[in-house]
């Protein structure tokens, strides 16, 4: 028999929920918080892992299509915040590295 690859969304939810990134983010913020956000991450990667299925591009084409001119905002403000978090991780525990 082959290995089982199928998990439900519920199930994916809990596992991340599991993981130390968002054990932190729990305590940082709230449990209800974070287990919204760790289903819509589960969603998100299965609608970009199916697409490139599907439609056989890459990762980069698909977050274009799904985002189109706010990628580049979405790129910009991510790289300056974790530019300033690396600068500041000596003086602060607020960030997950």
């Amino acid at each position: 028999m082959g290995e089982q690859t199928d998990i439900s969304i519920k199930q994916a939810t809990r596992e991340l929920l599991q993981t130390e990134i968002f054990q932190n983010i729990s305590k940082r913020t709230t449990e209800e918080f974070a287990e919204k956000l760790a289903s819509w991450l589960i969603r998100y990667i299965l609608i970009i892992s199916s697409m490139n299925e599907s439609l056989h591009i890459n990762l980069e084409e698909i977050l274009a299509n799904l985002h189109g001119e706010q990628l580049k905002k979405i790129v910009e403000i991510t790289n300056k915040s974790f530019q300033l978090a690396c600068k500041e991780k000596q003086n602060s525990d607020h960030y997950i590295w």
